[in-house]
């Protein structure tokens, strides 16, 4: 076999090989959250909140900050990985529309880079447990349902899939996750009084418009302290890219309610928080644009790259082939090797 054919056959071997190690290992390597991820998604609506300068006063009558315009921004950042495992701290600031901070919070999970579920918390890391999606979705999302953590009752509860539609020339899957229940989240509960005089209560309800205030009669039958519980209610919507998992768009509305024990059972007092907002333009367009570079690249690493060198590798492989055979027969019709196509005359003496 001549030089050029072993060059053939070698490169042909190493870029059949070049594309399994392409499809098969880098492609997984880099199919999953990256280890310097950090991004933060915009929300725009409303929220009715508790005013704590009036409750400080005891002007009452401005206790609400009703249908406030809010921003509200959610932040993801990987802290640490460790093989499929990411430590990704988890944050939420509430703004007015001027910049004032008005809420905040921050939690940490352990999450699996690639499906987003829940992994086992890595030692000194500070992850919470939790069960299901957390803080976005599978990379390779499906017209399903899923388990999702719902953070203010902490518990896990369906994502249901809904219908498929377009967001900035995407597809993207539906999914609406609901829960209620008792409040769980340690931080806000924290901050919340576990009872109030029942003169403050009755302040607040008055404070509330005239259809969401509780009964009368039911506050004058309150005792003089009145011991408070709370309750959580998150309605979330989710527009998922189809093809990386990315959230293109996002909807919640999430209410955090006062309530105590009446004769004839739980009685609502009053909202502590009121929150409806949706993604914002250009938080929305700036995922799109993400997407659509994501599934590119991710094309190219599962299909195109790979796809190509092993096109490549095997023309290669049928060149050097095809050689081999052509000299193989060019051997065989030397001169002296083939027999004369014409008989010879005997000669007479």
């Amino acid at each position: 076999m001549r030089k050029s054919s072993w060059i053939r056959t070698g490169s042909a071997v190493v870029l059949v090989a070049a594309s399994a190690l392409t499809r098969f290992s880098v492609y997984p390597a880099l199919h999953q959250v990256p280890d310097d991820t950090r991004t933060t998604f915009r929300f725009e609506g409303s929220a009715t909140l508790l005013n704590p300068p009036a409750l400080e006063t005891g002007d009452l009558s401005e206790a609400f900050l009703a249908d406030l315009p809010v921003i509200l921004d959610r932040s993801v950042e990987v802290r640490d990985t460790s093989g499929r495992t990411a430590v990704v701290a988890d944050g939420v600031v509430l703004r007015g529309r001027d910049g004032t901070r008005l809420n905040s919070s921050e939690d940490v999970w352990a999450v699996d880079r690639r499906d987003l579920t829940e992994r086992p918390a890595p030692a000194g890391s500070g992850a919470g447990k939790h069960e299901g999606l957390v803080i976005s979705w599978p990379l390779e999302p499906e017209r399903r349902d899923y388990r999702f953590w719902d953070t203010g009752t902490r518990k896990a509860v369906p994502a249901r899939y809904d219908r498929t539609e377009t967001v900035s020339g995407r597809e993207a899957y539906v999914y609406v996750v609901k829960a209620d229940g008792a409040l769980a989240d340690p931080a806000t509960t924290k901050a919340l009084p576990p009872a109030l005089p029942r003169q403050v209560v009755a302040g607040l309800a008055a404070a509330l418009p005239a259809d969401r205030r509780p009964d009368a009669a039911v506050l004058a039958a309150l005792p003089e302290t009145v011991p408070l519980t709370y309750t959580s209610t998150t309605e979330r919507r989710a527009w998922v890219d189809a093809d990386t998992g990315l959230s293109l768009d996002g909807a919640l509305h999430q209410t955090v309610l006062a309530r105590t024990a009446g004769e004839n059972g739980p009685v609502t007092l009053f909202p502590v928080t009121d929150v409806s907002v949706r993604g914002a333009e250009a938080s929305v367009e700036k995922q799109a644009d993400e997407a659509a570079g994501t599934a590119r690249l991710l094309w190219l690493l599962s299909t195109g790259a790979p796809l190509g060198l092993l096109v490549l590798g095997l023309v290669l492989a049928l060149l050097a082939l095809r050689g081999a055979r052509r000299r193989a027969g060019e051997g065989e019709r030397r001169p002296g090797a083939e027999p004369s196509a014409e008989p010879r005359t005997p000669q007479r003496r």
